[in-house]
């Protein structure tokens, strides 16, 4: 079969919102997140922009549908008996997918939560509201986990973090002077034995241990 004739066939595939999702979020992760029109869209589909607006009323609807195709994860979390394990699978998971999905991250990760992308978050307050916190405190800490989680997960696709476990930014460290930077660059060799992975552990875990019980013990 000749190219022109593969292309032809690929173009007459049905144009579902299942398969405009699958193709926007290649198109953002091949050519970053200001790769998303309507048109450039189209064309990656083999379709007029225009006729993606039968699926979706427009940019707003097609970036939450992406949304929630990206944090599908979060739906499938276990919830298990302890509220704080729960809240580390939240947050562990929500950068797992920035880390599979940078770009897409960076364009979605701070759009609204829409109803669907609300079911996790409705969950994960049950869980704490089960394990006996007031539903205000529940929020508290669920807003908590996920500031940090998400901040960090940004500051990481966005390259806006100290990390001095990958080459570039060990060596921009070891440019500062030692005597203005006596940490970051005279101690930089040991600084870069922290993984980003661990660094995001370390913090979590700090997190949820300096958070108090429903009992108000530490533990």
């Amino acid at each position: 079969m000749s190219s022109s004739r593969s292309d032809h066939t690929a173009n007459r595939r049905p144009l579902t919102r299942e398969r405009i999702l699958d193709v926007a979020i290649a198109l953002i992760e091949h050519d970053g997140p200001e790769a998303l029109s309507m048109r450039r869209l189209g064309a990656a589909l083999g379709v007029e922009g225009m006729a993606i607006y039968h699926h979706f009323a427009g940019r707003e609807d097609l970036l939450g549908a992406i949304a929630e195709r990206l944090l599908e994860p979060l739906d499938d979390l276990e919830q298990r008996s302890d509220w704080r394990e729960d809240c580390h699978d939240f947050a562990t998971t929500l950068r797992e997918v920035a880390v599979q999905r940078p770009a897409t991250f960076r364009l979605v990760g701070m759009q609204p939560l829409g109803e669907v992308l609300l079911l996790p978050v409705e969950r994960l307050l049950g869980t704490l509201v089960e394990a006996g916190f007031e539903p205000v405190t529940a929020l508290a800490i669920y807003r908590a986990t996920i500031s940090y989680a998400r901040g960090y997960a940004l500051a990481e696709v966005t390259g806006f973090t100290v990390d001095a476990a990958g080459g570039s930014g060990l060596e921009r460290l070891q440019a500062l002077r030692p005597d203005a930077f006596p940490v970051l660059a005279g101690r930089a060799g040991e600084l870069a034995e922290l993984d980003p992975d661990r660094a995001f552990r370390l913090g979590l875990d700090a997190l949820l241990r300096g958070l108090e019980g429903p009992e108000g013990a530490a533990r």
